[in-house]
């Protein structure tokens, strides 16, 4: 039988609310061609393949190619395009990155012991994520891409620094997938410890791909197999534990295509969504997530703190009195993300205390406040994030030309572009840098005062006072975030 996780958008088999169908004008799996193509085994793995070749070969350049961070291959690839291009896929289609993954797809292809095929046994211990730590859903990302980040500027690996130190960090990801598809049933890894999880899944909310849903919830509800969630000879059980009937965010969907090639029924599809939907609209919005937004805008305010000359000082200061080895010091560096935590919490707080209708104090709780001005912040995050990783991207990225035709140092010139003078091209000047940095924080800063108006309408009508004014509150403190952040790129004047 099924185990749903306690963090699951699913209550049991028959879920508690009954959302709106999605509007099958925009299911683009009603097209013959592209139903055929998800229909087929072998579709994830031509989308893992490739991502594979890559991180191997980055992982072998890391150790045996040019010494010089800005000529490997390894370095170049992976932190002047890989991340820049990762949150891009984010922003627009959610958790396309876990559809080509080559960290669990790797481990994936050893569980099963095959690329494609459906084997009814699988090559793992089969254990169960603990349901108690299930409770908490996304935080252990959140806490493991915090500590992931912690010692890559500990370490300088993404300056980029020693490239063996990029290598030890994907082989240290790609380890910790292995161990755990071969310890945890499905992709329990994926849903709760990958460093990344938490953050594709939260920024996901803003792209336009909707998940796998169903076309009618009804048929779903009256399904006596659920082939989607316990697997068929066609398809595996759903890697992520979700069921698509009861869906109303693209949070946990991992496009994997096993539950469309399962459904017994024909009746699960891929549909499109407006921009910012998966933001608004889900019906039941986590506490996980609202913290973990909290955290992860920490996480890249540090990161726009710490570039500022400032912070070499204060950090310098600890470091003495503290006896610390170096940059960062754990106690401003925890202690930033924690402020940014503090101060948004702090915020919620004087908001319920200030616009809680009085005949609704009794069941007005922080939380209830927390979550849905929280998802406001969503689009936002994904801006500062993509906007911290331009500058890199804008400078260095052509350095790419390059490095592909000697990555090993061996003097080849695979390409014709070992010389290439494109490795001293700057695509953007600084000031133009600093321009795509305000341009894209700005438009994040307009949706996320967009979202949070709708949101605060819908979530919090009913027990607010003053319903507008708290719309305009809420969008107002989104709207001077947004601000602060664009006084620290034009201050950082685009560091990288």
């Amino acid at each position: 039988m099924a185990v749903w996780p306690k963090d699951s958008e699913n209550d049991g088999l028959q879920a508690h609310f009954r959302p709106t169908d999605p509007d099958p004008r925009t299911e683009i799996t009603r097209f013959p061609f592209i139903r055929r193509l998800l229909k087929s085994r072998k579709f994830q793995f031509f989308w893992i393949l490739p991502n594979q070749i890559i991180f191997w070969v980055v992982i072998l350049t890391g150790l045996l190619g040019v010494a010089s961070p800005t000529r490997n291959f390894s370095t170049v690839i992976t932190w002047y395009i890989w991340f820049c291009a990762v949150f891009l896929l984010m922003v627009g289609v959610g958790r396309g990155w876990c559809l080509m993954c080559p960290f669990g797809g790797f481990a994936e292809w050893v569980q099963r012991s095959t690329f494609w095929n459906r084997r009814p046994k699988s090559l793992t211990l089969g254990r169960r994520w603990s349901e108690r730590l299930s409770r908490y859903g996304l935080l252990p990302s959140v806490a493991l891409f915090v500590l992931l980040t912690y010692f890559e500027e500990f370490y300088n690996i993404a300056a980029p620094g020693v490239p063996a130190y990029t290598s030890t960090l994907v082989l240290f990801v790609i380890g910790s997938a292995l161990i755990s598809f071969l310890l945890l049933e499905r992709r329990s890894f994926c849903r709760y410890l990958c460093p990344l999880s938490a953050l594709i899944g939260t920024v996901g909310a803003t792209g336009m791909v909707t998940g796998f849903r169903t076309r009618d919830r009804q048929v779903c509800l009256d399904c006596k197999t659920k082939d989607c969630m316990r697997g068929s000879e066609h398809g595996y059980p759903c890697p992520w534990y979700e069921w698509p009937g009861s869906a109303t965010s693209n949070l946990m969907c991992g496009l994997c295509t096993e539950c469309f090639k399962s459904c017994p029924s024909d009746n699960i599809g891929l549909f499109l969504q407006k921009p910012l939907t998966s933001v608004i609209q889900p019906l039941r919005r986590r506490w996980d997530i609202a913290l973990g937004i909290a955290a992860l805008l920490g996480l890249v305010l540090f990161q726009q703190v710490n570039a500022l000359p400032v912070y070499a000082t204060v950090d310098g200061w600890l470091n003495a009195r503290m006896h610390f080895p170096g940059y960062p010091n754990p106690v401003d560096y925890l202690g930033i993300i924690a402020a940014v935590v503090g101060v948004i919490s702090a915020y919620v707080w004087l908001v319920q205390k200030v616009f809680t209708r009085r005949d609704r104090k009794p069941d007005s709780t922080f939380t209830q406040w927390f979550m849905p001005i929280a998802y406001g912040l969503i689009p936002l995050l994904a801006a500062d994030y993509l906007a911290r990783q331009l500058p890199r991207f804008w400078d260095h990225f052509l350095r790419i030309v390059p490095a592909i035709s000697d990555p090993f140092d061996l003097g080849w010139n695979l390409f014709g572009t070992a010389h290439s003078p494109l490795y001293n091209v700057h695509v953007l000047s600084t000031a133009g840098v600093v321009r795509s940095q305000l341009i894209v924080v700005a438009l994040g800063m307009i949706a996320s005062a967009y979202a949070t108006w709708r949101i605060v309408g819908r979530d919090l009508r009913s027990m607010s006072l003053r319903a507008n004014g708290l719309r305009l509150a809420t969008s107002g403190f989104t709207l001077l975030l947004g601000a602060s952040m664009l006084a620290l790129y034009v201050a950082m004047g685009g560091a990288q």
